[in-house]
């Protein structure tokens, strides 16, 4: 039980939950649709370029874009050691290194509130969560990075703690969620915490292994529903509630691989192209401003590539430029829909069976990519449908339902919403 005299506020991100399911008829969401007719629903939530898990879910905390905020991809390359790296599995920054913004958790400890999170993207040995629980695909990672003092409360409670890594894959990323729900539901009752942060996600891996509107991705959604039906019947009404996702999905039927087109060329010590799924990233190896133009020139003619973007365009993007920030690319590309870009640079073929059926990463224009925003309890008003708003709403919007501002936000407060 709560012994705070403030309404907790608890914001669950359900990654990959594309805006059009809560609409589909065969999308079994008791839970998701009963919380939208009791209280807020977005038509949808235009996301940031590039529309993947780490730079989206940084600004649904910051309320800016990656340009302010600068987390710029999921999978980036270290211009240092010239090697890329995933983020998602957190294997090399804590949040201090990658973030460049204040959080809406940090604006509420500074207030004094107690905060939480569970799985919450870029948030490793992030000093203003009084809980964390990061999330790390690499057990190693894992073990050395999570605090003790969580590791050993959770293996204390039976959790299995040994079995992180492997549940972070995409197969089974199922029973992950299924601790996640327990430990947010834990964690409500013994820390009770004001501003809890929760990231469920094998929405997202069935996408990406079958394919949105699939049998499994239903699946996915009515398990997640599930989950948290029962974990807000354990945390109470009290709650206000804040459910959103970080993108959309696309169906993908062909992979585009730019680093054979780029090997075939010749081109290896010159550049080095980085996938993000819809959205694909050219990074310099050499000072050859002429040579960076003409291969990314033959990149965007390859089939399948909808859009590119030197830096000197980022700003409409939203994206910083290399010399603020040396993880963003030198350009930017984007897969047209029904496409995704891939890294492999063996053999012949330029373009093959996608590895995954689903993706993301490209831009928040097109409509299956929109996100989704509901919000109901004490802080906010009943029976409210707002049109299409912009990720960088959220965190402004989080952060009034605390009763606290966040500075220097891009997004806005959606007083609409808001009792």
């Amino acid at each position: 039980m709560r012994t705070s005299g403030e309404h907790p506020v608890v914001v669950i991100s359900i990654d990959g939950f594309a805006a059009f399911y809560l609409s589909d008829p065969a999308a079994r969401l008791p839970t998701l649709r009963g919380l939208a007719a009791r209280g807020v629903a977005a038509a949808g939530v235009e996301t940031v370029f590039p529309s993947t898990t780490w730079p989206t879910h940084v600004s649904l905390v910051t309320g800016v874009s990656p340009r302010a905020h600068g987390v710029v991809a999921n999978h980036v390359l270290n211009r240092t050691t010239r090697g890329a790296e995933d983020l998602t599995g957190d294997p090399v920054y804590d949040a201090s290194d990658l973030l460049r913004a204040p959080t809406v958790y940090d604006v509420a400890h500074a207030a004094g509130r107690r905060t939480a999170a569970i799985d919450w993207p870029a948030t490793r040995n992030a000093r203003t969560l009084d809980f964390n629980l990061p999330f790390f695909k690499d057990q190693r990672v894992f073990e050395a990075r999570t605090s003790r003092i969580v590791w050993e409360e959770l293996t204390a409670l039976g959790f299995p703690m040994d079995r992180q890594g492997e549940w972070a894959q995409l197969p089974k990323r199922f029973l992950k969620d299924a601790m996640v729900a327990q430990v947010a539901a834990h964690v409500s009752a013994r820390h009770v915490p004001d501003l809890l942060l929760l990231h469920f996600l094998c929405v997202d891996s069935l996408q990406h292994l079958h394919g949105p509107r699939s049998p499994e991705a239903y699946w996915a959604l009515e398990y997640v529903d599930g989950l948290i039906g029962r974990l807000l019947g354990e945390i109470g009404r009290d709650a206000s509630v804040v459910i959103v996702s970080d993108h959309g999905f696309l169906p993908s039927a062909r992979e585009i691989r730019p680093n054979v087109r780029l090997r075939k060329l010749g081109a290896e010590r010159l550049v080095r192209f980085v996938m993000n799924h819809g959205a694909g990233a050219l990074y310099a190896l050499e000072s050859d401003a002429a040579a960076l133009a003409q291969l990314a020139a033959e990149i965007a003619r390859m089939e399948g590539v909808s859009a590119a973007w030197p830096s000197s365009e980022y700003a409409e993007l939203g994206l910083p430029m290399p010399a603020d920030n040396p993880l963003v690319a030198d350009v930017m590309f984007e897969a047209a829909p029904g496409y995704s870009f891939g890294d492999t640079e063996t053999g012949h073929d330029e373009h093959a069976a996608p590895k995954y059926l689903g993706t993301h990463g490209q831009r928040g224009s097109y409509p299956d990519n929109a996100a989704l925003f509901i919000a109901a309890g004490p802080r906010f008003r009943s029976g409210v449908t707002l049109g299409t708003i912009r990720s960088r709403d959220v965190a402004p919007t989080i952060a009034a339902a605390a009763g606290l501002r966040l500075p220097a936000v891009e997004g806005v407060t959606l007083d609409a919403a808001l009792a």
